[in-house]
């Protein structure tokens, strides 16, 4: 993964295996209907993003294109500009050099820092969410 100048990455720990590595990157990411009809919108409502590495930066970095936005020139828009030396590519490079204290890097086990990271988005979407469905 060192050595890749950008990478088109399915949704999951990869986005954060490939932003440790200071990859820059594009992901995708799509489910059967019904399995975004039960779980994906529920999920997409409550959280700013899907994607491990935004959540744990708490910001939108890595472009990420899920169900019918996941197209083959949505995708390609969004990479090709991670190949050159461009505010993009220097965009993500930066905000991944923030992950390693972030995830308290040689303190405490990374997977558990991410995991605390993501369980605390989750209470307060879900606080937010309360706030809105309880007038």
């Amino acid at each position: 993964m060192r050595v890749a100048r950008a990478a088109l990455a399915k949704s999951g720990t990869v986005t954060l295996e490939l932003a440790l590595a200071g990859v820059p990157m594009v992901a995708a990411y799509k489910v059967s209907m019904i399995e975004y009809l039960f779980a994906g919108r529920a999920i997409r409502k409550r959280l700013p993003s899907v994607i491990l590495t935004n959540l744990l930066l708490g910001e939108n970095v890595v472009p990420e294109f899920l169900q019918h936005h996941c197209t083959a020139e949505n995708l390609a828009a969004a990479l090709v500009p991670l190949l050159g030396d461009t505010p993009e590519r220097k965009r993500q490079v930066d905000a991944f050099a923030r992950l390693d204290a972030i995830l308290e890097i040689g303190s405490r086990a990374p997977a558990d820092r991410a995991a605390d990271i993501v369980l605390d988005v989750v209470a307060r979407a879900s606080k937010t969410l309360k706030k809105i469905v309880r007038p």
